[in-house]
């Protein structure tokens, strides 16, 4: 037996050694597509302008190529976007595979070349002039690889201008207790009637971003700046959306008001006690002058709504210009900062 099962071992090397030799498959492999960054259109710019960066394919390819860009110095998501300045795109999530820090910069199919914007963001801090530095490398399909130097970088000064800006945030993860009542509607088998019971109520609990569940709204009185959007934070800013405009010399209310507040809860379901709702409101001159009050406890969970009772209003600062120069105070009439 040993005899035998030696025999048939050697075959089965010889076998493979001879099926080695015929072997005449040839493999062959399409090279990646050489993407190269061509032209940077601007080397400094002011706070909401954008910079184009030209992009040129050597083989163009049939299917998107796929290139994350990400800043590696100057600021962060926030300080810059990508695509059309009036809609631009969506930054990219831990769910698309290559991480929430970046954008998504996809050549077209068959193009030989391709110009996106990046686009920085007009904002209420003060700030020196700083260099935004990115990086653009391969991802997701990988059919393109990026020829050369894959650093784009470009100076941002600092915008300024007399107007009023604000920006009230109160995005959190809250996690609370709600009862449910469990009544069960059943039939008597007897008498065919319906009938009601209860069995034992469920205390529950539950975790959602305030973002989601209350509507803030802002503006200061007597004055032409307001928020009213839905969007969370609010922001009010030169060149928004919402208006803006220099402050005459005087004394301006800065008022929040809690327009709703929503857990989303079935007619069975009710909120177990009550928690804050805190927020932070940012008042500046933009770009040359910002302060903050941050309040943890003003609203709660059961404070009245404005679009349920109309006492959802609260100043939250008081703003007393003199000479153009800011003053701020806070709610209980306490001095936070001056210009």
């Amino acid at each position: 037996m040993k005899y035998i099962k030696h025999i048939m071992l050697s075959a089965l090397v010889l076998a493979s050694f001879t099926s080695c030799d015929d072997d005449d498959t040839e493999y062959t492999f399409t090279p990646k597509s050489l993407v190269t960054i061509d032209n940077v259109s601007e080397s400094a710019i002011t706070e909401g302008e954008s910079v184009s960066v030209t992009l040129t394919v050597d083989k163009p390819f049939k299917e998107t190529l796929d290139f994350k860009l990400e800043m590696i110095s100057g600021g962060n998501n926030a300080d810059y976007n990508t695509g059309d300045p009036s809609d631009p795109d969506a930054a990219t999530t831990p769910d698309d595979g290559f991480g929430n820090q970046g954008y998504l910069i996809q050549v077209p199919a068959y193009a030989s070349s391709y110009t996106f914007q990046i686009n920085s963001i007009l904002d209420l801090d003060v700030e020196g002039t700083e260099t935004y530095t990115f990086r653009l490398t391969n991802t997701r399909n990988g059919q393109g690889l990026i020829n050369g130097n894959n650093v784009i970088s470009f100076d941002v000064e600092n915008y300024t201008d007399d107007n009023m800006g604000l920006r009230l945030s109160w995005a959190k993860d809250e996690t609370y207790t709600y009862l449910k009542e469990n009544v069960i509607l059943a039939i008597d088998n007897d008498t065919g009637l319906e009938y009601t019971y209860t069995e034992d109520d469920e205390t529950l609990s539950d975790t959602a971003d305030l973002c989601g569940v209350v509507d803030f709204d802002v503006y200061v009185a007597g004055a032409n700046v307001s928020a009213f959007t839905g969007d969370c934070p609010e922001y009010i800013i030169t060149g928004g959306s919402n208006p803006t405009e220099v402050l005459a010399d005087g004394s301006y209310d800065v008022i929040v008001d809690l327009w709703d507040f929503d857990l989303n809860f079935d007619d069975d379901e009710s909120l177990i006690g009550g928690f804050a709702i805190p927020f932070e409101i940012e008042i500046a001159k933009t770009g040359q002058f910002h302060t903050s009050i941050s309040y943890p406890s003003l609203y709660f969970s059961y404070s009245d709504t404005s679009s349920a009772t109309g006492g959802g209003e609260k100043v939250v600062a008081t703003v007393v210009v003199t000479g153009g120069k800011y003053t701020v105070y806070n709610d209980l009439g306490e001095l936070v900062a001056q210009e």
